[in-house]
């Protein structure tokens, strides 16, 4: 059994802002953003998926439910979708009773970068993230989460550092060792999942897998929109590069 979280509880308001639907059910090539998420997770094998919502969580839950999928899917409730993502994932921390996929509603990615994550030998006490060493494609750096490497583990993570060697895609592999981390990080405030991640770093316990050209995009703005736009119509669907055709030498001719 294959099974993923999606955390898509937030307002979005960068890109949904004044629009009377959540941002996961925003279209990218007339498909909302959460199906594209949910049948990429179907074509990769996953049995079952939890949905945290909360900002227009009804709303979301009728427009999920309009699709057919064969996944088994579960919605989970977040009231306090105000506080930071990491809160979300604490809300759904009953569904890991494993090695878990976490991704977010909101980026889209080819299937290495999912697979990445799933080939990692995880031990049970430590989690993975698929990152992408290749810093200069990324579509909008001021917004991505860096990470600093240490090897193949994280050494620091967040949107402001400064020094990085890699971006976070979006892609996790979990065990509940990270939702222990976030517990101790939490407080009134909620806790961001770097701050889970940075907990479980500091214990040399995440660690990082390497998508290389797979593609991925965050989908958080009107320009990053038309930006997955592009590369959809450009990909298909699935953002998958073709593979490249063999080189073809012409045979030597004897004299």
């Amino acid at each position: 059994m294959k099974r993923a979280i999606i955390l898509a509880a937030g307002k979005g308001t960068r890109l949904v802002n004044g629009f009377d639907f959540p941002k996961p059910l925003k279209r990218v090539a007339g498909v909302p953003l959460i199906v594209r998420v949910l049948r990429s997770l179907e074509a990769e094998g996953v049995d079952e998926v939890g949905i945290v919502v909360g900002y227009l969580a009804d709303t979301l839950i009728a427009g999920v439910r309009r699709y057919d999928f064969d996944l088994d899917i579960t919605f989970v409730r977040n009231d306090a979708y105000d506080k930071p993502n990491g809160t979300s994932l604490l809300t759904a921390a009953h569904l890991v009773e494993g090695p878990t996929l976490l991704m977010m509603s909101d980026h889209l990615w080819s299937p290495g970068v999912v697979r990445a994550a799933l080939r990692f030998p995880l031990p049970p006490d430590a989690a993975v993230l698929s990152v992408d060493r290749d810093v200069p494609r990324c579509f909008d750096l001021d917004d991505a989460t860096k990470v600093r490497l240490d090897g193949d583990r994280i050494a620091a993570i967040g949107k402001e550092l400064t020094e990085y060697d890699a971006l976070d895609t979006g892609v996790f592999r979990i065990t509940p060792a990270l939702i222990d981390a976030l517990r101790e990080a939490d407080g009134p405030a909620g806790c961001s999942l770097s701050a889970g991640v940075g907990a479980l770093a500091a214990r040399g316990k995440m660690f990082v897998a390497d998508v290389g050209d797979s593609l991925w995009i965050d989908v958080d703005t009107p320009e990053a929109h038309a930006a997955a736009e592009k590369l959809i119509a450009r990909y298909g669907d699935r953002l998958v590069r073709p593979a490249a055709r063999p080189v073809v030498r012409p045979a030597a001719v004897a004299v």
